[in-house]
């Protein structure tokens, strides 16, 4: 694997441990050296063209996900990820948007054990 494809999934490793919603721009100089900028009116081509950026990864976190985009000179990239745990289960369409509380009984326990079901019997 080449160095922008590692540095691509380092970001986003980085990233998604966040918790803030962000846009950012991370630019890394031909050096080595890196600098974030915020991503606002930037597409990766303009900024690596404007501040000789050798590769520029764009950083988006929103909600349950992050996603990292890529450029460094003819190679792009697109990773995303996101969160199981806010993904599936509570909170989903047609289910509770919480855990369920467990009931209580109002019973004692000898008068939970005296119910007895009717039954009807048809002759």
């Amino acid at each position: 694997m080449g160095a922008f494809l590692q540095h691509a999934e380092d970001i986003l490793d980085t990233a998604f441990q966040g918790e803030s919603d962000q846009e950012v721009l991370i630019l890394i100089d031909r050096l080595g050296g890196m600098r974030m900028v915020d991503a606002a009116g930037w597409s990766l081509a303009a900024a690596a063209a404007e501040f000789g950026a050798s590769a520029v990864y764009h950083v988006q976190r929103r909600g349950d996900s992050v996603r990292v985009e890529g450029l460094s000179g003819a190679e792009r990239c697109l990773l995303q990820r996101r969160n199981p745990a806010k993904v599936w289960g509570f909170g989903m369409p047609g289910m509770p948007a919480s855990r369920p509380r467990p009931v209580q009984s109002a019973l004692l326990p000898a008068q939970a054990m005296t119910l007895h079901t009717p039954v009807l019997v048809l002759a």
